[in-house]
């Protein structure tokens, strides 16, 4: 009765409840698998009886992990042997084929599958049958390291053979990880673009070689310490030292948990809609009960904006007084000639009438901010506290979801003021990263370039410190 059971079992379910009783034969894959990031791996299973059950993979190890499977029961050893033939010499997809363990062959197809289900995508739905023919994933299999994406990035190689394919899996990570954080070349593209890769890393500077890295650390902290009168005439000189600050930063001061664990909390901070004008009706006129002449208020203000972004002070400071002599409940004109005051360079009166306007509009953002910032570079010597609850631009304006770019503008100079005097500098990268990314053009080239700046003190310290602990 057994037998007969066993007899009327069909190929599925034989591979499905027995394959993995069958002793393992010889695996194959091409021998390009490594560079390209496509495996075409054979698993052989041996037959009492010498035939052979195999299951075959197309795997991808830069993004989709398993793209097809699909299998052969039983089959005749000579057939068997003009199939590999095939597969060896002539295949479809021009493969040179090699002998490779098992244990290399499930780590691939099993570590490839785990990577792409980190991307949300799933296996073939053939893998459903063809897993069977591999080994359980268990710990009975020794792990071994190989690499998955390509140089740290998802990379998705879109086929002629598939074109529906390419919106869709493109569509995907746009939404689970956004744009920048994969890569995606059409397959007649690939070995151009793996041929500039392969050069960029002939160029390289292994950072981590304790050589270099005591040179690179020893002669940053070296050329640091020329006096500020010198370097502040040579705008080389500043964009040299702010480079390799970078790659110290990056390469030895935080690591990729601490950048990540940042860029968490800036996400959370910026759970918002941004709109695309300059100013909100609540920045123009703060809490004054009359709004007239929206327009014309709002065409005033852009104009100082346009005049302070120029440089052109004098001019805006008169433009600034007439404003407010025509529109004296109107605080934004009164913000505006406090900007211009500190460009002008007199910090120190734009400072203390922030303290007297904060005191005056206390519902007014930017005089609230202002203030604050003040507070926290007064105080620069001590370790600022986290800015208060109450000046989170959500919690400012309760019950507001969307925000104009000035007051995200003024949000984010408060946020870097305080992270970066407080010495959270993963935080203030993450934040410029971010709005470069997400909200472009709100942030100025001039703030990137001063945030970058005031690094540089933060790089010399650890310098400093790690020279003496080499000493």
């Amino acid at each position: 009765m057994n037998k007969k059971k066993n007899q009327l079992l069909s190929p599925e379910n034989y591979i499905r409840t027995r394959a993995r009783n069958l002793p393992l034969g010889t695996c194959y894959i091409n021998d390009s698998w490594r560079d390209t990031g496509s495996a075409m791996i054979i698993v052989t299973r041996d037959h009492i009886n010498g035939n052979i059950t195999h299951g075959n993979y197309i795997i991808d190890l830069f993004c989709l992990g398993v793209k097809e499977s699909n299998w052969i029961f039983n089959q005749n050893p000579l057939d068997f042997k003009d199939f590999l033939d095939h597969q060896l010499n002539t295949n479809d997809l021009g493969f040179k084929m090699i002998a490779i363990s098992y244990v290399r062959v499930h780590n691939i197809i099993y570590g490839a599958v785990e990577y792409a289900g980190e991307l949300g995508f799933s296996p073939h739905k053939s893998f459903e049958l063809t897993k069977h023919i591999l080994e359980e994933d268990d710990e009975h299999v020794k792990l071994i390291d190989i690499e998955f994406g390509f140089k740290g990035k998802p990379l998705y190689i879109s086929t002629p053979e598939n074109p529906g394919e390419k919106n869709r899996v493109l569509a995907h990570l746009d939404k689970k990880i956004g744009r920048d954080n994969y890569n995606f070349i059409m397959e007649a593209e690939a070995d151009d673009f793996f041929d500039r890769e392969d050069k960029d890393d002939s160029n390289k500077i292994d950072y981590h070689d304790p050589v270099v890295k005591k040179d690179l650390i020893s002669r940053f902290f070296a050329e640091s310490k020329i006096p500020k009168r010198s370097i502040s005439k040579k705008m080389d000189k500043i964009a040299e030292l702010m480079q390799v600050a970078e790659i110290i930063f990056f390469e030895y001061m935080v690591t990729e948990e601490e950048l990540n664990k940042a860029m968490g909390t800036i996400v959370q901070l910026f759970d918002f809609n941004i709109s695309d004008e300059i100013f909100s009706d609540d920045l123009l006129f703060g809490n004054a009960a009359i709004r007239e002449n929206i327009d014309e208020v709002r065409r005033m203000a852009e104009r100082l904006i346009e005049l302070l972004t120029n440089d052109k002070i004098a001019e805006g400071l008169e433009e600034s007084d007439r404003y407010i002599n025509e529109y004296s409940d109107v605080p934004v004109f009164l913000y505006l000639k406090l900007l211009l005051l500190e460009m002008k360079s007199d910090k120190r009166l734009a400072l203390s009438n922030y303290r007297y306007y904060a005191d005056k509009y206390p519902e007014y953002l930017p005089f609230a901010y202002k203030y604050a910032m003040a507070n926290l570079i007064d105080h620069g010597e001590d370790k600022p506290d986290p800015i208060s609850e109450s000046l989170h631009l959500k919690n400012f304006y309760p019950g507001k979801t969307t925000f104009c770019r000035h007051e995200v503008l003024l949000y984010t100079q408060l946020l870097t003021t305080n992270y970066g005097l407080s010495g959270e500098t993963a935080m203030v990268e993450m934040l410029f990263q971010y709005m470069a990314v997400h909200h472009p053009g709100i942030i100025s080239d001039y703030e990137v370039f001063v945030a970058k700046f005031t690094k540089i003190p933060k790089v010399i310290g650890w310098c400093e410190d790690w020279l003496r602990g080499q000493e």
